[in-house]
């Protein structure tokens, strides 16, 4: 029998919904055991117990009245990533210059659409500073460790999401993804991450500039609460919801896995993975065609001249890599901008060159990328005309231990700074500045650090969406930490990699396993 913190959040609805157990009781058990296991881990970083009891009191008051609910999360006991607002509370993005920052007025439009489902907000769940890094930790919250081995990282940038769930600390998560933040802690802590498509879910009220690559969406325990998160979170927010609306498309002929069209793309020589994600993925394809799956092909990948792509993946990883410069610097002024040239000369590798280049590049360098991007969106729509779904890795690796060797203030911010900041804010790391770091892998293999965005990058960076599932244990490094695959879909087909997900879960048994001791 599954205890009632490792159900999902549709589950303790649902039991709500019965009168099985009232929501202060599944806060008050949740915030209990945050008090017992997080002290370890350090997930829920910002906490706000009290209200979430006023609040819970409330909503099974609603209940009691005439057994009706508020929305299909009542009384349902969740976290946020703390890079969202929730009234009363501060939103620091993990930055020790912003500890004075005044707390929220309001909560943002996704908090709120949480709120207004029913949920319960026990806190906020840890990050890297701004959310720019493959781990989780910084000198204002600290380390976030993984459930499964604490010496491991649980991945970032949404690691205390991701650890959060996977130790049943809460419900349901709301995470963020520009670089892979949902999908590689999801991956490294063996539970659900959706990464919706680009637009899908609004991050502000009133008029805003759009996003660009960077999207929210749901960390989970199952795949049936993406599905209900998606479907409360996909909204049009601004000027536009006068004219438009989302319903995102659901093919209901796709509901077993034999309905399925398969690609797998196993591995690439820009990114290679370790044996244990390759294990993972040939057993996932035998596992399909013994249930029924006949419709999978090898190998398959979209960056191929069949589909009108020139370049490779090697391209791609490149116009990823400049596009996400600008979205990632977009505050920088142009005395910055001219400062961090001035040292391209002096960075001796090649690596560091080309970022610069890139973050400070020309609006008409950054507009030929995006042509480029528009030609890998049209390779990406004929793939999906022939699949349905194409599964890849979105790690090179199971969770790595814990590294926070090389951090160090941001170079092009250093000047700025006054003395008495740097006093302060001693690691200031940034993923791109991080030093020499690798990511170890099974049978000696080794990634360098950045690289490990590759998987992550090319299934985002036309705005498509990807689902990461628990796919098993690590079976050549017998670490047994938990592997995760992702499943990218078309545009605005959210639903169909959930669904394909949701039919593996079911007639194949792939599920997430509660790490021992929790």
């Amino acid at each position: 029998m599954v205890p009632l913190y490792f159900e999902s959040a549709t589950s303790l609805a649902l039991k709500i919904r019965r009168g099985e157990i009232t929501s202060e009781e599944l806060t008050l058990l949740f915030i209990q055991r945050i008090e017992q296991f997080d002290a370890s881990i350090n997930a829920v970083v910002v906490r706000c117990f009290e209200e979430a009891i006023m609040r819970a009191k409330e909503l099974d008051g609603v209940f009691a009245k005439d057994g009706s609910t508020i929305g299909p999360l009542h009384g349902v006991p969740i976290t946020v990533k703390e890079n969202n607002d929730v009234k009363g509370l501060a939103t620091m993005v993990g930055d020790p210059t912003k500890k004075d920052a005044p707390v929220a007025y309001s909560n943002s439009p996704l908090v709120q659409r949480l709120l207004d489902a029913g949920a319960v907000i026990l806190g906020k769940t840890n990050l890297p500073i701004g959310c720019n890094d493959v781990q989780t930790y910084n000198t204002v919250y600290g380390t976030t460790s993984n459930p499964y081995d604490l010496s491991r990282t649980p991945g970032g940038s949404s690691g205390g999401s991701a650890a959060a769930l996977c130790a049943g600390l809460t419900a349901l998560e709301l995470g963020g993804d520009i670089g892979g933040s949902i999908r590689v802690p999801a991956a490294c802590c063996g539970i659900f991450g959706h990464k919706s498509t680009l637009s899908a879910i609004p991050f502000s009220y009133g008029p805003t500039r759009s996003h660009d690559i960077v999207v929210k969406g749901p960390l989970s325990r199952s795949s049936e609460d993406l599905e209900l998160a998606m479907k409360l979170l996909a909204h049009i927010e601004g000027p536009a919801k006068r004219a438009l609306t989302i319903k995102l498309p659901c093919n209901e002929k796709k509901k077993h896995l034999k309905d399925f069209r398969v690609a797998i793309w196993y591995d690439d020589a820009v990114c290679p993975v370790d044996s244990d994600i390759l294990t993972a993925l040939k057993k996932l394809v035998i596992n399909l065609n013994v249930l029924g799956c006949t419709h999978v092909v090898e190998g398959a990948k979209p960056f191929d001249e069949k589909y009108g792509w020139k370049g490779g993946s090697a391209k791609a990883f490149r116009i990823y890599k400049c596009l996400l410069a600008t979205e990632e610097n977009l505050t920088m002024t142009p005395e910055e901008a001219q400062a961090l040239l001035d040292t391209i000369t002096t960075n001796t590798t090649y690596e560091k060159r080309k970022q610069i280049e890139w973050i400070t590049q020309s609006a008409q360098s950054w507009h030929r990328a995006n042509i480029e991007r528009q030609n890998m969106r049209m390779a990406y729509e004929r793939f999906f005309e022939e699949f349905d779904v194409l599964v890849c890795p979105i790690c090179v690796s199971v969770a790595w231990p814990k590294d926070e060797s090389g951090s160090g203030s941001h170079e092009w911010e250093e000047q700025k700074r006054s003395q008495k900041q740097r006093d302060e804010c001693d690691v200031v790391q940034h993923f791109w500045q991080v030093g020499n770091r690798s990511i170890p892998g099974a049978d000696g293999h080794k990634t360098p650090y950045h690289d490990q965005v590759f998987w992550s990058g090319v299934t985002n960076i036309c705005g498509n969406p990807s689902t990461v599932f628990p796919a098993g244990r690590a079976a050549k490094s017998k670490t047994n930490m938990p592997v995760g695959l992702q499943v990218v879909g078309s545009e605005w087909n959210d639903l169909t990699t959930i669904a394909f997900f949701k039919a593996l879960e079911k007639e194949g048994g792939y599920s997430f396993v509660p790490p021992k001791g929790y």
